[in-house]
């Protein structure tokens, strides 16, 4: 057999591999949107009738409006906890394009403090040497990073909370710092596992499903940086995005 045969049957060989990977990629995505419509329309649906009887309560007993808060508190987290198993799957088999693009950040930062469910009247200070950075990214996507990492940074400290910008060469880095009880270094390797949980005994009120971070790491290589975290018991923890950077805004 010549050695031009032998060259066309790997080739031949390698295009049948590339396209059952295609196909099972379409596959993975097709069985996503049919799990998505079939289990969360019919849960917020559920979640919809159980609002509308809590606000029309007055015919119940307190012992009946008790059960029925747990039930829609219930009922909420677990649409949340299908809603962030959904997006990561989705982004693990590319079935979410994420656009990279020139994105002020300082601008997104105020965006991201102003809609933080946790902050409420935290002090939230953030340093930079330059002002008008611009980072090449998906602003709604990176949005989402920043309030994940400022929520998790309210949720484990008590004290203000810093966000560090440094440019360096043709990268920015953004740190999200606390003043919380650091993280221990073998909880560490695992934190960004899907349903990796530090303190197993907080509560879902406290704790989340242990998606966040996941959906964050993924989200952020995504876009062509990365994320760490950097951490000492007793002293707190920072979250470290870095991303590509382009020119600063005159």
């Amino acid at each position: 057999m010549s050695d031009f045969t032998l060259t066309s049957a790997h080739e031949a060989s390698a295009n049948h591999q590339m396209v059952s990977l295609d196909e099972v990629q379409a596959q993975q995505i097709q069985l996503i949107r049919n799990f998505s419509h079939e289990l969360r329309t019919p849960l917020t649906l559920v979640y919809g009738y159980m609002q509308s009887i809590y606000r029309r309560n007055e015919n119940l007993t307190d012992l009946q409006k008790n059960a029925l808060e747990i039930a829609m508190f219930e009922m909420k987290h677990t649409i949340q906890l299908l809603q962030e198993s959904l997006d990561l799957a989705r982004l693990e088999c590319h079935a979410i394009c994420l656009r990279r693009e020139p994105v002020p950040l300082h601008g997104l930062i105020s965006e991201a403090i102003a809609f933080s469910q946790q902050v409420k009247s935290r002090e939230i200070i953030v340093e930079s040497e330059e002002s008008n950075i611009l980072v090449l990214a998906d602003a709604d996507r990176l949005k989402q990073v920043l309030l994940r990492l400022i929520d998790n940074a309210v949720k484990y400290s008590d004290t203000a909370i810093t966000i560090k910008l440094e440019k360096s060469g043709d990268c920015v880095a953004i740190s999200i710092c606390d003043r919380g009880c650091g993280i221990d270094f073998q909880d560490q390797l695992n934190i960004f596992s899907p349903f990796y949980r530090v303190d197993r005994s907080r509560n879902r009120d406290t704790g989340g499903a242990g998606l966040g971070l996941a959906i964050a790491k993924v989200l952020v290589e995504g876009m062509g940086g990365t994320l760490n975290v950097y951490s000492q018991l007793g002293e707190g923890s920072i979250f470290k995005i870095i991303l590509k950077s382009l020119v600063s805004i005159a």
